[in-house]
């Protein structure tokens, strides 16, 4: 019964997240079907909220003190704020040259903040049930989903060229830039990376 180890759901959201990730950004035909985008996200995140529930046997983190959950609890807040543009954009399906460079609001601070929310809020369910299997997992996603946005990118500037390029220039790729830390010094040095 693999079911019941969170090795297994870890295994099975990542595959999902790749294959979504590959699907989208590699074969535009199959990557801008709503129903494909539905799937792939039901097939990635589902594992990922079934992997800190205490229903699965692992390794937990006392919550004494409450700290961690109350943590937990902020880290989900303040990475479903950042998920806040899917309701801007059409979600779960790759870029087209018809839709709209978003440059506003979360996007003027970074670029992915859609992926900034993915890397987080599994964190913060992870603290809140005391996953350690959960909390280690999380640089995992994140190279994971640091890849993701390089395929992006990729689609991203294809479909959008130049605009695009100038925003890479401006915006970092993943994590905000707070107080002047973490902008590009360099023109287009995001492009080259």
């Amino acid at each position: 019964m693999p079911w019941v180890y969170p090795w297994f759901w870890g295994f099975l959201a990542a595959l999902g997240w790749g294959a979504g990730c590959g699907a989208f950004f590699d074969i535009a035909t199959l990557g801008r079907k709503l129903e494909f985008g539905i799937g792939m996200c039901i097939f990635a995140e589902v594992p990922r909220i079934l992997l800190p529930l205490p229903l699965l046997a692992q390794p937990r983190i006392d919550p004494n003190p409450p700290l961690l959950v109350w943590m937990g609890v902020l880290i989900v807040v303040g990475s479903l704020f950042f998920g806040t543009p899917v309701f801007r954009i059409l979600p779960l399906r790759a870029p087209d040259y018809r839709d709209p460079l978003r440059t506003d609001g979360l996007y003027s601070i970074v670029r992915h903040p859609l992926m900034l929310c993915d890397v987080f809020w599994p964190l913060g369910w992870s603290l809140i049930f005391g996953s350690t299997i959960g909390i280690l997992l999380t640089p995992v996603r994140m190279l994971m989903i640091w890849a993701g946005t390089y395929l992006e990118e990729e689609s991203l500037v294809r479909e959008s060229g130049d605009a695009y390029r100038q925003f890479q220039s401006r915006v970092p790729r993943l994590f905000p830039c707070l107080l002047g830390f973490g902008r590009s010094t360099r023109k287009g040095s995001e492009e080259k990376a």
